[in-house]
C-alpha cells in the first residue's frame, strides 16, 4: 500500500467499508482470509522452538509459503491475534512446563475470535490480547472465576499500554514483539522458565511494511 492509498484508506471511518477498501487494493477479499486461517494451528502446534521470538518468526515464514490469495502473505493480518496467545503457551510447551497442544489450540481459537483491525475500530490491540489469552489458561479462568479473570484482564492491560506508547499507525510485528516482551517478563515472575533471546532490533521484515516507524521502534534493526 502507498502512501496515497494509505491516505484514501485514512478517509473510511467505517469498519465494513474501511475493511472492504483495504482488502480490495491488494486484490483481496474477507473470504480470503477466513480460509487461510486454519493454517495457523499446524504450524504453531507442531513447531518445537522454546524461544518464542523465534518461533514467531518461523511460524511467519511457514504462513508465507501456506498464503495463496495473492503473491505474498500481507505484512499485517489478524493471523497476528491469534498467534501471539498460541506462542506463549506452545513456548511454555516446549520448555517443559505443564501445557499440551489442547491448550496451545485453545490458544490460538480464542485470539481468532478478535476482528481484523481491532485495534484501530474496538480501541483493542488482537496481538496484545494474547497475553491475556495466554494468562486465561495457566491459571484456567472462566467467566466465573475472581482473581484468575482480573489476571488476565490485567496482562491484556499491561500489553494494550505498551502498543498504545509505541503509537504510530498499526504494525502487528511490533505489537507482536512488544506483547511477548511482557510476556516473558511477567511469566518469569511466576516462575517459567523460557529459553530465548532478546527481542531488540530484531525486526527483518521492516521493509514489507510502507508505514514502518524506523528507528522509533525497539525492534527495528540499529
Amino acid at each position: 500500500m502507498d502512501q496515497e492509498e494509505f491516505g484514501k484508506c485514512l478517509e473510511r471511518g467505517q469498519y465494513d467499508e474501511f475493511m472492504s477498501f483495504t482488502l480490495a487494493l491488494n486484490g483481496l477479499r474477507k473470504e480470503d482470509y477466513g480460509d487461510f486461517m486454519p493454517k495457523i494451528f499446524d504450524l504453531v502446534i507442531n513447531n518445537k522452538e522454546k524461544d518464542p521470538y523465534l518461533l514467531y518468526e518461523q511460524v511467519i515464514i511457514g504462513l508465507r509459503g501456506e498464503w495463496t490469495a495473492s503473491p505474498k502473505l500481507p505484512f499485517h493480518g489478524p493471523w497476528h491475534h491469534g498467534l501471539v496467545g498460541g506462542i506463549i503457551i506452545a513456548s511454555l510447551r516446549n520448555n517443559c512446563h505443564r501445557f499440551d497442544d489442547n491448550d496451545v489450540k485453545e490458544a490460538l481459537y480464542r485470539g481468532l475470535m478478535i476482528p481484523g483491525g481491532g485495534c484501530g475500530f474496538l480501541g483493542v490491540c488482537g496481538a496484545a490480547t494474547g497475553l491475556g489469552i495466554a494468562f486465561s489458561i495457566i491459571n484456567r479462568s472462566t467467566p466465573f472465576h475472581d482473581r484468575e479473570r482480573s489476571s488476565a484482564l490485567e496482562m491484556s492491560s499491561k500489553a494494550m499500554k505498551m502498543v498504545a506508547r509505541l503509537g504510530g499507525p498499526r504494525c502487528c510485528a511490533m505489537s507482536t514483539y512488544a506483547t511477548l516482551d511482557i510476556a516473558k517478563r511477567e511469566l518469569a515472575l511466576l516462575g517459567y522458565g523460557i529459553d530465548s533471546g532478546t527481542s531488540q532490533g530484531r525486526c527483518h521484515d521492516h521493509e514489507l511494511n510502507p508505514q514502518c516507524h524506523g528507528r522509533s521502534c525497539p525492534y527495528y534493526p540499529r
